[in-house]
């Protein structure tokens, strides 16, 4: 195009050092189809950031101080861009979405000034994605007001390299947290928790980078490599690849605003588990779309490992003998005596008369055991009755006893139901003792069941 400015206002960009005339009409030789252009050392007034965006200063001049205040203005102008590209135009640049652009609709300029500028916003989740290239927007400026005019729009074609814009520190980048880019062993409690839904796994998704809004996560799960790794050696010989129908997994998640991590769940039911205990079982898990930022190629997928023989846990609570410090009124043989909180129902109960928050239930093994986690029941009836404050120790000899696992407030909200604690240990004792200390106010105490866990 031919850029042609009247005498009263000369429209062009600061850097270029344009010699316009008041007194006649200049015929600037710019040939058809090529915009005014400008490159990053033309920016005015330095590079402003965010965690969220960047913005340069576009300065734009006169012929001649304006004699009144008046506004041009801008629009941006995706099509040159697109067409300059089609053509090898843009000289290796990459046309920025306009979605990720920001610029004000009109450039002011006040009496007496020669030169103004103008902001342009670019979105660094955008821009990161361009990261080390350079890229190009096109700018209009159009409908000079208070008599200014213009013969036809001035286009000005900003070309930026990403690398003046964004340091590495600026990019954001979505990875798999535990275990990104290798494997992540599920044994001996590691990298997992049992549920009743099975054996979850979390799968930790991370944002390096300053955090900002939302941004949805999309992963999903392959077999594809597990015998390729297998036969090279990464796995062993007896692992096998588990099908979609062997777990879940949830395939979206969304990060909420200014945090820097989620949690993507997946869940393999303990029958599968129980069915592959001679085995190991493995999956490859990969982020494969975020709605913001970057994936992190190196840290995008992780080999998730499962070796069953490590992870089965096993309720020991029918090897124990039990005792209390004080039985049903009617005695241990009674229809609620203390024998019905290990009968492995849920719908027979122990009931103590007149409680006094010294009740102790003691399970002893003939062999050290090391339980990790134990279950508690409510029975029917009054919620008043159900344990609410207690402790569970463990011993080797009966007498010195060590505290595992402290509850307190604990509420059942619904009847018969059952509610798992897990605790840190590593020791495994012949002796424990769970001491109820509190219930919810009753003088009856009450409990369905009671159930200790071995840990791998």
């Amino acid at each position: 195009m031919k850029l042609r400015i009247f005498p009263s206002i000369c429209l062009g960009v600061a850097a270029l050092a344009m010699a316009c005339s008041d007194t006649k009409l200049e015929d600037f030789g710019i040939e058809s189809g090529t915009p005014v252009t400008v490159e990053t050392g033309a920016v005015a007034d330095g590079i402003t950031k965010t965690g969220e965006t960047v913005t340069i200063r576009v300065g734009v001049t006169l012929s001649a101080p304006a004699s009144k205040a008046f506004q041009v203005e801008l629009q941006l102008n995706p099509d040159t861009v697109e067409q300059l590209a089609a053509t090898g135009q843009l000289d290796g640049a990459f046309p920025f979405p306009s979605i990720g652009t920001t610029l004000p609709n009109v450039v002011n300029f006040t009496y007496g000034a020669s030169e103004s500028t103008f902001p342009v916003t670019f979105s660094i989740t955008e821009l990161e994605k361009f990261y080390g290239e350079k890229i190009a927007i096109a700018v209009d400026l159009v409908n000079p007001g208070k008599g200014n005019q213009l013969t036809s729009e001035t286009t000005t074609l900003i070309v930026m390299n990403t690398t003046d814009l964004l340091a590495m520190e600026d990019i954001h980048y979505v990875s798999i947290a535990n275990g990104g880019g290798g494997e992540l062993e599920v044994r001996n409690r590691r990298n997992y928790t049992i549920s009743s839904d099975g054996v979850n796994i979390p799968l930790g998704i991370s944002l390096v980078g300053q955090p900002g809004r939302f941004f949805d996560v999309k992963s999903k799960a392959s077999a594809d490599t597990i015998q390729k790794l297998i036969a090279d050696g990464t796995l062993p010989p007896n692992t096998v690849a588990l099908t979609s129908e062997q777990f879940e997994l949830d395939s979206s998640l969304r990060v909420s605003s200014n945090t820097s991590r989620g949690e993507m769940g997946m869940i393999v039911p303990m029958s599968v588990i129980n069915e592959n205990v001679d085995k190991v079982l493995a999956i490859q898990v990969e982020i494969t779309e975020t709605t913001r930022h970057l994936i992190d190629p190196e840290k995008s997928y992780v080999i998730v490992v499962i070796y069953p023989e490590f992870v089965i846990e096993t309720d020991v609570t029918e090897l124990g003998t039990l005792s209390v410090s004080r039985d049903n009124n009617g005695g241990p043989d009674n229809n609620e005596g203390s024998p019905k909180l290990v009968d492995n129902n849920i719908n027979s109960k122990f009931l103590q008369s007149n409680f006094s928050g010294d009740l102790w239930v003691q399970l002893v093994f003939d062999e050290p055991q090391l339980v990790g986690a134990y279950t508690m029941t409510s029975a029917n009836d009054a919620q008043t009755r159900d344990p609410k404050t207690w402790d569970l120790q463990g011993s080797m000899d009966g007498e010195n006893w060590v505290t595992l696992d402290r509850r307190q407030d604990e509420e059942f909200v619904g009847r018969f139901q059952t509610k798992r604690y897990d605790f840190e240990t590593n020791v495994a004792y012949t002796h424990y003792r769970l001491n109820i200390t509190e219930n919810w106010g009753s003088s009856l105490y009450q409990q369905a069941e009671l159930r200790l866990i071995r840990v791998p």
